[in-house]
């Protein structure tokens, strides 16, 4: 029983030591690590503002070794790299991500393309980046590629993280009242409040409010934060052009300001085809050559055109004529050149007086090329 036991433990050991052999054989390395951390969080920030943060590494080599090439995921992230007193810099000139290596001589800056960086063994430096939240509301990523000619670690994959909050809300952001008609009124409600600065106050509205826009603002008080309702209305009488505007509000808090956007397709009294311009083109000699601008009103007005003047003409005005036709509820305004006109650039205003109490004058240009 003994020398059967015994027997056992002796294979067993040499079961043991086997393995440790062979393992031995297959163990690797460590890999030598150049960034210990290759995530930043760069925490909450105010939408505008420039995130700023820094990716710190370590040649992990026992020789020299570059950093060639860095690949931004956008341009929007700018960096520097510092290694020692050496400052290094991408820009998009002559090339995208071409590298730059700044210097002070006599107070004079001076940059030099270069085509890698190098950093001594065991050298420390860091990468420090900026990102735009200009125009961000929520979390914004940004990555930057390294390549460099360490075998082992052929690139470094940095990864950076900002969160954009506004400093105002408003809810909705932007008011969209859709199509409407020139002599409609619409009414339009938004919240603004503050996730930063929960107690604050609307002084006033900075500047005029947009043409034919009323508004008035009033404070609750909810939980300890300041709530604003804004109620508005918009028309009647708009001018088709306008499409609604901006209302600028100024707070109490360090002078800043918060905006409602409000929008609308405005149908005016009239819809003129195809608008305040016309193109005539080229216009053959001898021939001469017309279009037709169409007034149609929006609803059952009876449109009469009362009087055609045209001004600023590059021809004698003996070379250009009208002709007025109603078709039902549309009014056509005819301009011809006649084929008499010399060759040469043929251009002008006409104004048009209508008999439609909203839409009286209606001012349009024309050109086109006699050859």
């Amino acid at each position: 029983m003994m020398t059967s036991t015994a027997h056992l433990l002796s294979r067993s050991c040499l079961v043991a030591v086997l393995c440790v052999g062979l393992g031995a054989q297959d163990v690797q390395a460590p890999k030598k690590i150049w960034v210990d951390k290759p995530e930043v969080d760069l925490g909450t920030h105010l939408e505008g503002e420039v995130a700023h943060g820094r990716w710190e590494f370590r040649n992990p080599l026992d020789e020299m070794r570059h950093l060639k090439h860095f690949q931004p995921s956008c341009t929007c992230t700018r960096a520097e790299i510092h290694i020692g007193d050496s400052t290094y810099v991408l820009e998009n000139e002559p090339k995208p991500n071409t590298i730059y290596r700044m210097r002070q001589r006599d107070g004079v800056s001076e940059k030099t393309q270069v085509e890698s960086i190098p950093v001594e063994p065991g050298q420390e430096g860091y990468v420090e980046f900026h990102i735009d939240l200009r125009g961000v509301n929520g979390q914004k990523e940004a990555t930057l590629m390294v390549h460099t000619d360490d075998k082992e670690t052929p690139f470094l994959a940095l990864k950076a993280k900002a969160l954009a909050t506004q400093f105002f809300l408003v809810v909705p952001p932007e008011i969209n009242l859709n199509k409407m008609s020139w002599k409609d009124e619409r009414k339009f409600t938004a919240r603004i409040t503050s996730p930063i600065q929960p107690e604050f106050n609307i002084l006033e509205v900075v500047g005029e409010l947009p043409d034919k826009m009323k508004v008035e603002f009033r404070k609750e008080d909810r939980n300890g934060s300041s709530v604003w309702l804004i109620d508005g209305t918009y028309g009647p009488n708009i001018d088709p052009r306008s499409g609604g505007g901006v209302i600028t509000f100024r707070t109490d808090v360090q002078g800043r300001t918060v905006e409602l956007r409000v929008m609308a397709f405005v149908e005016g009294p009239l819809q003129v085809r195809p608008g305040g311009f016309v193109p005539f083109g080229m216009i053959r000699h001898g021939q001469g050559g017309e279009k037709a601008v169409e007034f149609e009103p929006s609803d059952d007005f009876d449109l009469q055109i009362e009087k055609v003047e045209f001004k600023n003409l590059t021809i004698d005005a003996s070379m250009i004529s009208h002709e007025i036709v109603k078709e039902g509820k549309v009014v056509k305004l005819i301009i011809r050149v006649s084929k008499d006109a010399p060759r040469r650039l043929v251009r002008g205003d006409v104004v048009v007086s209508l008999n439609h109490p909203s839409a009286a004058v209606q001012e349009l240009q024309f050109n086109g090329f006699v050859r």
